[in-house]
C-alpha cells in the first residue's frame, strides 16, 4: 500500500495531542470500514506527554478508537515519529480501530527481538 501524502484524500494531520495519547486530526468524519487512513504527526509527542508513553487514540466520526500495528497491539506515543507517513486502514468491527501497517508496538518490537536473539 503506498501513498502519495500530499494529495491523498486519506490524509490525516494531527492537529492536537492530549496527555492521554488521544489524537485529534484533519479530515476525521464520514471515515467507512476499510478507508484508507494514512497518519501524519506534526506535534512531538514528547512535548506533550512527560510521563510514561500512553496509548494512541484517535477521534474518527465522533469517537475515539485505538490505533494499533498489524498484529493487533496498541501502539505508545514513544513509537510514532513527527512528519513521516503512516499508512493503514480505518476497520470497523465490534472493536473499530486504526491499524497502521508500517508502525511497531512495543509489543511486536520486544517479539522480533527476542524471537532473532533465539536464532542466533
Amino acid at each position: 500500500m503506498s501513498c502519495n501524502c500530499n494529495s491523498c484524500p486519506h490524509k490525516h494531520v494531527s492537529t492536537a495531542l492530549s496527555t492521554a495519547g488521544l489524537l485529534t486530526v484533519t479530515n476525521a468524519t464520514n471515515v467507512g470500514n476499510f478507508d484508507k487512513f494514512c497518519l501524519i504527526l506534526t506535534i512531538n509527542p514528547n512535548s506533550v506527554i512527560t510521563t510514561a508513553p500512553a496509548d494512541y487514540t484517535v477521534t474518527i466520526n465522533g469517537t475515539a478508537v485505538p490505533i494499533l500495528d498489524k498484529w493487533g497491539y496498541p501502539i505508545t506515543t514513544d513509537r510514532l515519529c513527527t512528519r513521516k507517513g503512516y499508512i493503514g486502514r480505518y476497520i470497523e468491527s465490534e472493536t473499530p480501530h486504526v491499524t497502521l501497517l508500517n508502525a511497531c508496538s512495543n509489543e511486536a518490537l520486544a517479539g522480533t527481538t527476542a524471537a532473532n536473539s533465539s536464532e542466533g
